[in-house]
C-alpha cells in the first residue's frame, strides 16, 4: 500500500489509493469536530503518498512524521486490524488504549526512530572520519620511507588557516591489579614516618583515593597522587607498585573537531546531543 492517513483515533493506516486515505483523514477530522475536540489532536491528522510528503485536505497545515516514522511503521506496522501490542506481546484494541497512553507512543516513536537513524549515521560517519585519518597516515610514512607499526597515539590536525583543529585522541580504560593493596600499605608506613605537620592533607588525600566507591576504587584519585614530589623513600616506592598495578582494560580512539573563535580560543562542535 503506497497512501497512509494518521489520526489519534485511528493510529497509522495504510490505504491502497489516495482517495481513500484523504477521506479517511477527513473523517476523523469530522469526528474530532463533532465532538467539540480542536488543536493538537485535529492538526496532527495527516494523509499521504508513503514515499514522499502531501498536504492535507483543504491545503491546511498540519504536522506531518517524519519518512523515517513512515518507512518504519510499514516495515513494523503499530496498528493491526485496529489493535496495537502491550508490552507483553499482547494485541490490544485502540479503544481500550488511554489516549493518553497513544499520544506519548505516537511522541517517543517519532523520536526513535530518527535517534535511531541518527546513531547509525554518527557511528558510520566517525569511522569513515578514522579511515580518512590513517589513509593521510599511510601517505605520510610513505613519503618519508618509514614502516608504520604499533598503534596510533593522540594526532592534531590544523585547516591552513587554523580555522578547524581535529583531534585523534586515545581514551583508555585502567584497573589496578592486586599490586595496589601492597601500595595502600606502603602508604600507610610512609605516612606513619613523616611528622604530623607533612601528613595532614596527605593523609587526607591518601584515605579519599582508596576509598570505595561502589565497590571501586577511584582511579584518578589514585594517578593523581603520582603528581605529589614527596620526599619519602616509601611514598615513592609505592608510586612505583601503582605503576606497576596499572591494567590498560580497554582503549578507544575519540575524535573531536574544534573551531576557532573571534577571540583565537578553539571551541569544541559537539556532536553528543546533551552538550548541544
Amino acid at each position: 500500500m503506497n497512501f497512509y492517513s494518521y489520526a489519534p483515533q485511528f493510529g497509522m493506516q495504510y490505504h491502497a489509493t489516495k482517495e481513500e486515505a484523504k477521506e479517511t483523514a477527513a473523517k476523523a477530522i469530522r469526528q474530532l469536530l463533532h465532538n467539540g475536540i480542536t488543536g493538537p489532536d485535529v492538526e496532527s491528522i495527516t494523509w499521504g503518498e508513503v514515499r514522499e510528503r502531501a498536504s492535507t485536505e483543504d491545503d491546511q497545515i498540519y504536522t506531518l512524521h517524519n519518512q523515517l516514522r513512515l518507512t518504519h511503521e510499514r516495515q513494523y506496522p503499530q496498528v493491526i486490524d485496529g489493535k496495537m501490542h502491550d508490552h507483553q506481546g499482547n494485541l490490544i484494541l485502540m479503544k481500550n488504549i488511554h489516549e493518553m497512553d497513544l499520544m506519548y507512543h505516537d511522541l517517543v516513536m517519532s523520536i526513535a526512530v530518527i535517534w535511531k537513524d541518527l546513531s547509525g549515521k554518527i557511528a558510520r560517519f566517525k569511522q569513515h572520519n578514522f579511515e580518512d585519518v590513517t589513509t593521510v597516515l599511510d601517505l605520510l610514512f610513505e613519503k618519508f620511507q618509514v614502516k608504520r607499526g604499533g598503534r596510533d597515539g593522540n594526532m592534531t590536525f590544523f585547516t591552513h588557516d587554523r580555522k578547524f583543529k581535529l583531534c585523534i585522541a586515545i581514551q583508555k580504560c585502567i584497573d589496578f591489579g592486586p599490586e595496589l593493596r601492597v601500595a595502600e600499605a606502603k602508604l600507610q608506613e610512609a605516612l606513619h614516618e613523616m611528622t604530623s605537620a607533612d601528613t595532614g592533607d596527605l593523609t587526607t588525600l591518601v584515605t579519599a583515593a582508596f576509598k570505595l566507591d561502589s565497590g571501586k576504587v577511584r582511579v584518578a584519585e589514585i594517578l593523581r597522587l603520582r603528581r605529589y614530589k614527596i620526599a619519602n623513600e616509601k611514598w615513592n616506592e609505592a608510586m612505583l607498585i601503582i605503576d606497576q598495578a596499572i591494567l590498560v582494560i580497554s582503549s578507544k580512539k575519540q575524535i573531536r573537531l574544534y573551531e576557532r573563535n573571534v577571540q583565537g580560543e578553539y571551541v569544541n562542535i559537539p556532536l553528543d546531543i546533551a552538550a548541544l
